[in-house]
């Protein structure tokens, strides 16, 4: 039996910002898949208009609020570039969360359209409710409860999340909310050490049946250990369990993970953290999983390769998978790259109209533009993001560095368009027009 390890790591990616009518700063996450050979197929983009939530990250420990932008976009492969698929928008009452609204587009009818909405209700100052809604197009259309979120809280922490469905009747039922999920939280301070999953189950009036359970242990206030446990005939049984190990700068540098297969069995696979001079952030994890215990393969090892930047920031992580003999590469349609942009300062007022390593023909530009640069290194992943003056994404894609690429802009109307180019390295801004 093959193990497969579903211990995910999670970085937090926080954006300050200040937005004016002149300068919007953006954070953009691309994700591209290993095709084959030289083909990596740029299958979604996102670009994130951070606003008032930058300023007021983590403010409160649940999902939902944390979305972290005024507007979404998000884009897909299509040919040579990417399309606008969807995007959300979100609203706030002062730095609290509000609601948001995300639209898919209709590429036929060339317009925006409802889809999913999430609404945040708060009570003695914190999240109490939380609502999400589908779009349903009967009649003139309207929102339709799909599901909501309650929480309690202990202190400033969760103490529980209590998930509902909605049901709209039938068959005899009664119209109304129906019990589905609860967490359970307990805490030393305000580090967590207990979490229990229930789920609803209706046969003999309902009741709460436990499903999951997992126990953090701390030491030195860092996470030493991690069990989790299974509900089994009524009681809690061994499942698997996670121990971290540090270095003695507090970085994480091992994650082992154990099974439970009646006995313990330790080491079953690990993720590896490897650590330039004194960053924080990990260049490089290797995830190791073992296929035929006790003994370690050359089989099921995947590793992680992240550039940070200068802050500690992840800006590149690349998937690299073990060839079963003696190395690392790409495994095609298995293995991927994500790319993370930050602060894209856009300024409508004060653009080097005269950059002399990026430049845009024709001017003004009809259907098509063509953009030169210079001093871009070869074979370098570069990306392309046109904004209008109000500092909005509509167009974007991504190629390979030459020293010309062509771009068709017909569907964007005439006026003043800003250019951004980044290469990870090199960020430069051009201003452009297009006239019809």
């Amino acid at each position: 039996m093959k193990y497969i390890i579903t211990l995910s790591l999670v970085f937090s990616l926080t954006l300050f910002t200040t937005i004016s009518k002149a300068q919007m700063r953006l954070m953009g996450k691309a994700h591209r898949t290993y095709v084959s050979s030289g083909n990596i197929i740029e299958d979604s983009v996102l670009y994130f208009h951070s606003g008032v939530k930058g300023a007021n990250p983590g403010k409160y420990k649940i999902p939902e609020f944390e979305l972290m932008e005024d507007s979404m976009h998000v884009f897909t492969k299509d040919g040579t570039g990417v399309k606008w698929t969807g995007r959300r928008v979100s609203t706030y009452n002062g730095s609290d969360f509000n609601e948001s609204i995300y639209y898919t587009w209709n590429d036929s009818s060339k317009t925006w359209r409802n889809s999913l909405r999430t609404r945040i209700l708060y009570k003695s100052g914190k999240p109490d409710t939380v609502h999400y809604e589908t779009w349903s197009t009967f009649g003139s259309g309207s929102w339709r409860r799909s599901s909501c979120i309650v929480y309690t809280w202990n202190s400033n922490n969760i103490a529980t999340r209590h998930r509902l469905t909605y049901s709209y009747g039938g068959g005899g039922n009664p119209a109304g909310w129906r019990n589905n999920r609860m967490h359970t939280y307990q805490y030393s301070g305000n580090n967590e050490t207990s979490f229990v999953d229930q789920r609803w189950v209706t046969s003999g009036g309902g009741s709460w049946q436990d499903s999951v359970k997992r126990e953090t242990t701390y030491a030195a206030g860092k996470v030493s250990q991690i069990n989790w446990f299974k509900s089994s005939g009524g009681s809690w049984t061994d499942d698997v369990r996670y121990i971290y190990s540090y270095d003695g700068n507090s970085r994480i540098t091992v994650i082992q993970k154990d099974i439970y297969t009646g006995v313990w069995e330790n080491d079953n696979g690990r993720d590896t953290f490897f650590y330039t001079g004194s960053s924080a952030t990990p260049d490089t994890m290797i995830r190791i999983a073992k296929l035929f215990p006790p003994n370690f393969t050359n089989q099921g090892k995947w590793g992680y390769k992240y550039l940070p930047d200068g802050s500690g920031r992840m800006t590149e992580e690349v998937s690299i998978s073990w060839d079963g003999i003696s190395e690392w590469k790409q495994t095609n349609n298995q293995d991927s790259i994500n790319n993370w942009y930050y602060n894209w300062v856009v300024s409508v007022e004060s653009i080097d109209v005269n950059n002399s390593k990026i430049n845009i023909y024709p001017s003004p530009a009809n259907n098509t533009i063509h953009v030169q640069l210079d001093g871009i290194m070869k074979d370098k992943h570069v990306q392309y993001v046109i904004l209008d003056m109000q500092g909005r994404v509509v167009k974007n894609w991504s190629e390979y560095s030459k020293s010309e690429t062509k771009m068709s802009v017909n569907e964007l109307p005439s006026g003043n368009y800003i250019l951004n180019v980044n290469d990870g390295t090199f960020k430069g801004v051009r201003k452009f027009t297009i006239s019809r």
